[in-house]
């Protein structure tokens, strides 16, 4: 009852209102029962283009676009549906607010693992060249695990465009130069990978400028691996002979007066 008039004999009522009260209850009793790190099981309930709804028997969390997949997501529709059931992760809950923050990727393997448990320093495989950048290339070995070609690792000449060389969908053949688990990150090389030689291609005038590593980001890779291709030649001996014929006479000799030996 939302309203009464005794004086019309009018009454008010609410189906709503109650509808209403049973769903915060529900909330309420979801958000005690829910804990962070929990599997559970939902529905899509919407879909934008920051991630997704999940509807969770009453209360509806969020998976965000980063937290759908260990591979690049451009929008969540290319892997999600309306209605789908999913089975996610529960990261963090907003008890004040009632927000929840869901994760679909860490139902799934970590690709990063496998890299660690398969695969060591030294190894060559097969690669997707995803994104060229000023300062080199990054190439895919696995859904989701990409690595760092860095431009002095692209071929054996210098190059000052890694557009030279490749170009985003090029199959390449790379060699693992470090692989950082701590950080998930990798160094690879193509131009120490033996028998592989890419072609040097015609650059066009709007592509310039990309071989410009005046402004290299940190990439978090040890400075020891390139330290053997970087290492400065040892500075050139002086000629003995050239210097023994500069050396000055003794002072004796040259004060000693004209005719007279010293």
């Amino acid at each position: 009852m939302i309203e009464l008039n005794r004086s019309r004999n009018n009454v008010v009522l609410s189906r709503r209102a109650v509808l209403e009260e049973q769903r915060k209850e529900d909330r309420e009793r979801i958000l005690d029962r829910l804990q962070p790190g929990e599997v559970v099981e939902g529905t899509i309930s919407n879909i934008v283009d920051f991630g997704a709804f999940v509807d969770l028997d009453g209360i509806d969390g969020l998976i965000h676009i980063s937290e759908l997949s260990w591979s690049h997501v451009n929008h969540p529709s290319e892997i999600l549906n309306i209605g789908d059931k999913v089975t996610v992760k529960v990261l963090d809950i907003d008890r004040d607010r009632q927000r929840i923050s869901l994760g679909l990727k860490q139902t799934q393997e970590d690709p990063w693992q496998r890299v660690v448990d398969t695969y060591n320093i030294g190894d060559e495989l097969e690669g997707t060249v995803t994104k060229v950048v000023t300062f080199g290339a990054f190439v895919e070995i696995l859904d989701g695990v990409e690595g760092l070609v860095h431009i002095s690792e692209l071929a054996q000449h210098h190059v000052e465009n890694p557009r030279e060389i490749i170009q985003p969908g090029d199959q390449v053949r790379v060699k693992i130069l470090e692989i950082d688990s701590d950080r998930r990150r990798l160094s690879l090389s193509i131009k120490r990978v033996e028998g592989q030689e890419l072609p040097v291609r015609p650059i066009a005038p709007e592509e310039s400028g990309a071989g410009d590593l005046d402004n290299v980001p940190e990439l978090g890779l040890s400075e020891d691996v390139f330290a053997a291709e970087e290492a400065p030649a040892p500075p050139p001996q002086p000629d003995a002979s050239a210097e023994a014929e500069e050396v000055p006479p003794p002072q004796a000799a040259r004060d000693a007066p004209e005719g007279e030996s010293a």
